[in-house]
């Protein structure tokens, strides 16, 4: 698997010791689904500057809310379900403050495609990690094979080559 860079970041004194505290890791790998919900936000925003249409609308709630779930996970580094409430509750909370908006209005619809949205990616992270879990269990209970108990023995090669290690390297003639 390929692993990102990290960049640390040196803080001010009382700053570090809450980081420190509540383990804050700034590297690509979390900043990530950030920049991909910004530059997401971004187009969406200008791609559709002057309001989308009923079905359309819903696509990209989901999308938004699938996104921020993501962030806020791989951002903060907390629990998925803390993730998934505060992602929706700022959800409930911008459909609530549209009520009050002129030119917008609250949507029991759009909540629903926010709620979407975060059980979408809750339902990922939950399957990704469910399927690591099931492969190193499998891997921790398989058994080495006893070569010398089938009358068998192990064919000794160079680390990288392949080649034997006993005599030219040249493949066996049988």
């Amino acid at each position: 698997m390929a692993k990102f860079p990290v960049f640390r970041l040196n803080l001010p004194g009382f700053i570090q010791t809450y980081v420190d505290r509540h383990y804050l890791d700034i590297s690509l790998s979390r900043v990530l689904p950030l920049a991909a919900l910004m530059t997401f936000g971004v187009l969406v925003g200008l791609v559709f500057n002057t309001g989308v249409g009923h079905p359309y609308d819903k696509v990209i709630h989901i999308g938004f809310f699938a996104l921020l779930t993501l962030s806020i996970h791989a951002l903060f580094c907390c629990r998925l379900r803390i993730s998934a409430v505060v992602a929706f509750g700022m959800g409930l909370g911008g459909e609530v403050v549209q009520g009050f908006l002129p030119h917008h209005e609250m949507s029991l619809q759009d909540a629903v495609a926010n709620g979407i949205g975060v059980a979408l990616i809750v339902a990922l992270i939950a399957l990704i990690r469910s399927e690591t879990r099931q492969a190193v269990r499998e891997e921790s209970q398989q058994e080495d094979l006893d070569l010398g108990q089938m009358g068998l023995e192990p064919v000794r090669t160079r680390y990288l080559s392949g080649a034997s290690s006993e005599g030219s390297g040249a493949p066996s003639e049988k």
